[in-house]
């Protein structure tokens, strides 16, 4: 899905809660050939020494400070090429590029799209692109093993993916920098010769199917499903794209269709060369890169014509209306319609100019009057060129409202005041003003567009060459080129109440929703509008008055857009790589670091206020983050006109007190951080919105009941943490807040307060003083300092030895899924257990990963995680799978299967290759980081947790080196086998509830597949240790482990002991605070 900046930036803006405290913070540890066309100067190139002498390289429009280097290029057999190259300027084409050696500590990238997806599959064999691309990695001719490309990519540090929508199917990698042609070669050959195994097939639709059934739950899914349905049949927007066990299997089985001759056959008439775009992206010198794509030139080329959809009809729905009951508690209107395709518009953009007026949340928009009116709390209006909602045959513009309860028995006034919005519309537009500001925009952040992760850009870019022409294969996306006002009004006037599909979302319509779609289950009726509403909302007035106090208007000129982007001058002396303190004072601290690497226009202010008033008791914690939820409800247009403008705040509440974090443009940061604070501080207007607000909140936090893996992380804190608090007393204390409540809840008035500062980027540490002095003016900081041995009071319980369970019913009855949570406690941390404990999870990943998901397909997600939870660690081992397919009983003994595997796994391990694999993890934590927001975090992380290793990734490094397999092997039997405390959380599904085994999966049983995961002659691992195997049902039986079960957290409490409060493992501020201003 292709997304400019400014349209990820106003999604983000419309639909991120600015507040956390209120969801998923209360359970997260605090884990640390030469091509055609016209070429075109890069518009950096300003200087003449800088202008590429090979006009390939000429080609690609690029940001004003990039120092990336781009070829296009087609090769012989016809595919179209991107090499991008990071090596040093004065290197990348010297006759002694030869002898460059690559830094040991670069990754690489690669991802190779293919412009056939979903929509070129037979119809009666849906999701067969899907599971092409699931089995087109399971071996090749060159390269036969099952797991051979796996395993290189782990063994050097890499990773893969891939992923197929409507009309595209993308494959990607990322590696080491100096095993790229290794990656490479192994990459290739899969789509020259691949095997696509008969002995694969079961395994990989198990894959496909336990994607598919993981999906279920989910709404998005249900409704995009839904509205598919009510397309013409012969549309293949109406076809089931995902796939699962029936339609792969089962149906074919039926039909006498031999599955395995139609994948090979999808694979012969569209996987060639000519419709396929590769991007690469190294520190590699460009000549080094164009040979190494050589190898793909033996991809064949068929010289098919690119498969296009433009000649079909625009999807029609068969009615303009319906009511869907959810799994989520949420209320929301849904409004879209099927316009003609808008790639072609690229250049003007009509589409990003009608959403970003619709999505607008400043004085006269849309949310503003809907808000007012009380009938909604967000909007998001999206649309993308890719995925399933647009392509060559039509673009989908989505316009979607979080209604209130009273915008829900309202809908129709909801619908009403849309359209009235949208002839306001009419009327004022076209507004030049408004193109120049997003083009300024637009502009501005491409110049300033920081260094992508080469995975991150890969992806985008392989997309972008199947829209887009070359020169504008960067900016296509990002930036805007002319004014078009005809293609606006024409976008505006195809908005129409005739052309409206509305889907309207209420846990309330499950007494009047019969009907049952057929693939992902979802629930709901169909209708249509009455006539005469239709007829109504045609001829609405774009006046609103009376509804509140202002009519519908075009944006207000936005003045935080940045006019300023000079560098300020340093006036700290000395010049360290790490923060340094600028002022400590009893009441705060100030930490400034001089950014000499980056030099981007931009500043980032993380402020982290404790107070241990914050969160005295439960209610007080839910008064805090009901207060938040409500300032940054109210300041919204406020958030949205700085955000467009490249600003953004975050306010986060936690036990130990607020975080509040600003970054953005420098120029009118000052301005925009005076604005926020001013309304942060100002209770009495708190209360704005406060029902909708409040039970948005509430319904969030109960939601969370039925989400098994939320629900197993809620029950794991639960039974380790002193003082934790569930998301259902959060929800219970939350719902007796009055409106009076907040209006009388005074921030500053709490006292108990320590200031920790850090401030980094393009700002003076003069200036800095001037921001401490704003907030610490708005709060009174001098009063009733919070002293530092108050500070982190949270303490853990060490479990007892010995391996416990605590097993729960899935809380929601239609729900297949289990999770299985298996957590290893193992000590108060240390700098060195910590540095093994990332290890472990590094050596196990793939490993875990081939053996229970590929081998064993017990679910399509299996994670682990090293855990560090207020000074105590841990490791987990999570399975999510199906009841229908694996008890949770089954699950856990699989897991604890899978340990003894590895034991013998890691025994078997030669030393050159856990050398090898050592190595890699050190080249992941010496790597440089790419952006300044990246590396900033990490500084604020270490002053969040008040340690100060601002150089921990050298010295984790350091400690990595000196480790030993021995060592490792010793530390898994003690963690493991020997000194195991063990907490197993288990949320099991219903055998019987919604999943893919409805009648079109029944047929056939596990013994006339043609593969199991038994067979003998599968690929090895690349040990000589045997691969894992499905147990009989007699060897589960007799299983000899015996879990206790612990009913509660308050009975297995009273076996443990609680841990001292946590204290730092240094205080060492590892920088000279000596320095002095200026």
């Amino acid at each position: 899905m292709v997304l400019g900046k400014l349209t990820k930036r106003i999604k983000k803006l419309s639909m991120n809660s600015r507040a956390s405290g209120t969801d998923s913070d209360f359970t997260d540890d605090e884990d640390l050939g030469s091509i055609s066309g016209t070429e075109s100067t890069c518009s950096s190139e300003t200087d003449s020494n800088k202008i590429p002498k090979d006009p390939r390289d000429r080609i690609v429009e690029k940001p004003k400070e990039s120092e990336s280097h781009y070829r296009v290029l087609t090769l012989k057999n016809g595919m179209q090429c991107l090499l991008i190259s990071d090596a040093e300027e004065a290197k990348s084409e010297s006759a002694a590029y030869r002898a460059l050696e690559v830094s040991t500590t670069d990754k690489a990238a690669v991802c190779l799209t293919v412009r056939v997806g979903s929509a070129q599959e037979p119809h009666n064999l849906p999701g067969l692109a899907h599971f092409l691309e699931h089995m087109l990695f399971m071996g090749c001719k060159k390269y036969p093993d099952e797991n051979e490309y796996d395993e290189y990519l782990d063994k050097h540090g890499g990773s893969s993916n891939a992923s197929t929508d409507m009309e595209r199917t993308s494959y990607l990698f990322d590696v080491s920098a100096e095993y790229l042609e290794g990656a490479i070669d192994r990459f290739a050959h899969q789509f020259v010769a691949p095997l696509l195994r008969k002995s694969s097939v079961k395994r990989e639709v198990q894959a496909v199917d336990s994607e598919y059934m993981e999906r279920l739950q989910s709404d998005t899914e249900k409704i995009l499903a839904i509205s598919q349905s009510m397309i013409q049949p012969n549309h293949p927007y109406h076809g089931f794209t995902h796939g699962n066990r029936g339609t792969l299997i089962v149906n074919p089985k039926r039909q006498n269709i031999d599955m395995l001759s139609e994948l090979r056959r999808f694979y012969e008439e569209y996987y060639s060369a000519n419709v396929m775009c590769l991007c690469i992206a190294s520190s590699h010198p460009l000549k080094k890169l164009e040979k190494m794509a050589q190898v793909f030139e033996q991809i064949p080329n068929k010289k098919i014509p690119i498969p296009t959809l433009e000649k079909l009809p625009i999807p029609l729905a068969r009615c303009n209306f319906i009511k869907y009951c959810p799994v989520k508690d949420k209320k929301k209107l849904i409004m879209s319609w099927f316009l003609t395709p808008q790639t072609q518009h690229f250049r003007s953009k009509p589409l990003e100019y009608v959403e970003f007026l619709l999505g607008h949340q400043g004085t006269g928009s849309l949310i503003s009057a809907l808000k007012h009116k009380g009938y909604a709390t967000d909007i998001l209006c999206e649309s993308a060129l890719g995925g399933f909602d647009s392509g060559t045959n039509f673009t989908r513009f989505i316009l979607e409202i979080t209604l209130s309860e009273t915008g829900l028995e309202s809908f129709r006034a909801v619908i009403k005041l849309v359209f009235q919005y949208i002839q306001m519309l009419r009327k004022q537009l076209p507004c030049e003003r408004i193109f120049n500001e997003m083009k300024t925009m637009m502009d501005i952040d491409f110049d300033n567009m920081e260094a992508e992760d080469p995975y991150s850009k890969v992806e985008d870019l392989a997309e972008n060459m199947a829209i887009y022409p070359p020169e504008h294969y960067l900016n296509g996306p990002e930036q805007v080129f002319e004014y078009k006002p005809d293609l606006i009004m024409d976008l505006v006037n195809s908005l129409t109440p005739d052309r409206m599909f509305v889907v309207l979302q209420s846990r309330t319509f499950q007494d009047v929703c019969r009907t049952t779609e057929k693939w992902f289950k979802g629930v709901y009726c169909e209708g249509n509008f009455e006539p005469d509403f239709i007829d109504m909302l045609k001829s609405v007035s774009p006046k609103i008055l009376p509804l509140f106090k202002s009519e519908f208007k075009l944006p207000e000129p936005n003045k935080y857009i940045p006019e300023d982007f000079e560098m300020k001058d340093v006036d700290v002396e000395g010049s360290v790589p790490f923060p340094v303190v600028i002022t400590d004072e009893p009441s705060h601290k100030v930490w400034f670091h001089n950014d000499e690497v980056f030099e981007d226009p931009e500043c980032m202010i993380y402020l982290h206020l404790f107070s241990k008033r914050v969160c005295e008791n439960v209610r007080t914690y839910a008064l805090n983050c009901l207060y938040v939820e409500l300032y940054c409800n109210r300041v919204a247009e406020l958030f949205f006109s700085a955000g467009l403008a490249g600003l953004s705040s975050t306010v986060e509440v936690e036990r130990e007190g607020f975080r509040l974090c600003y970054d953005g443009y420098s120029d009118k940061m000052f301005k925009y951080f005076k604005s926020t604070l001013e309304e942060f501080f100002n209770a009495s207007e708190n209360s704005f919105n406060f029902t909708a607000v409040k039970d948005s909140i509430v319904k969030k936090l109960r939601m969370n009941k039925l989400k098994p893996k939320k629900c197993a992380e809620d029950i794991r804190h639960t039974f380790l943490r002193k003082t934790h608090i569930t998301c259902e007393e959060m929800a219970d204390a939350m719902d007796q807040i009055t409106a009076d409540d907040i209006k009388h809840h005074e921030i500053g008035s709490m006292g108990g307060f320590y200031l920790e500062v850090f401030c980094s980027g393009n700002m003076t540490s003069q200036e800095v003083e001037d921001y401490i002095k704003c907030f610490s003016k708005k709060l009174g900081l001098t009063k009733d300092v919070m002293k530092e041995d108050q500070f982190r009071q949270e303490r853990v319980y060490k479990f007892p030895l010995g391996r416990h369970v605590h097993r729960i019913k899935n809380n929601n009855p239609e729900d297949v899924n289990t999770v299985v949570v298996n957590y290893y406690q193992h000590d108060v941390v240390s700098f060195r257990d910590g540095v093994i404990l990332a290890v472990l999870e590094g050596l196990m990943t793939e490993p875990f990963f081939n053996q229970l998901r590929t081998r064993l397909q017990m679910g399509y997600s299996v994670e682990l995680e090293n855990h560090l939870t207020f000074g105590m660690t841990g490791f987990s081992l999570a399975v999510h799978t199906q009841a229908n397919k694996f008890s949770a009983k089954e699950a856990n003994i699989y897991l604890e299967t899978f340990l003894s595997w590895f034991t013998q796994y890691l025994n078997a391990m030669d030393e050159k290759s856990f050398e090898d694999r050592i190595s890699e993890m050190i080249k992941d934590k010496v790597s440089p980081t790419l952006a300044m927001d990246d590396e900033i975090n990490l500084m604020w992380a270490e002053i969040l947790i008040q340690e100060y290793i601002f150089d921990r990734d050298q010295r984790v490094a350091e400690v990595m080196k000196k480790l030993t397999k021995g060592e490792m092997i010793s530390f898994c039997y003690n963690l493991f086998f020997r000194n195991v405390r063990k907490l197993s959380v288990q949320v099991e599904g219903n055998p019987k509830g919604t999943s893919s085994t409805s009648d079109e999966n029944k047929e056939g049983d596990e013994s006339d597949d043609e593969s199991s995961a038994s067979e003998t002659s599968a690929p090895k691992t690349d040990s000589s240790v045997p691969n894992m195997t499905l147990l009989s049902k007699s060897a589960i039986a007799e299983w000899g482990e015996e879990l206790k079960t612990v009913e509660s957290a308050e009975e297995f409490h009273k076996e443990c002991k609680l841990s001292p409060v946590y204290k730092m493992v240094t205080k060492v501020v590892t920088v000279d605070v000596t320095n002095k201003v200026k």
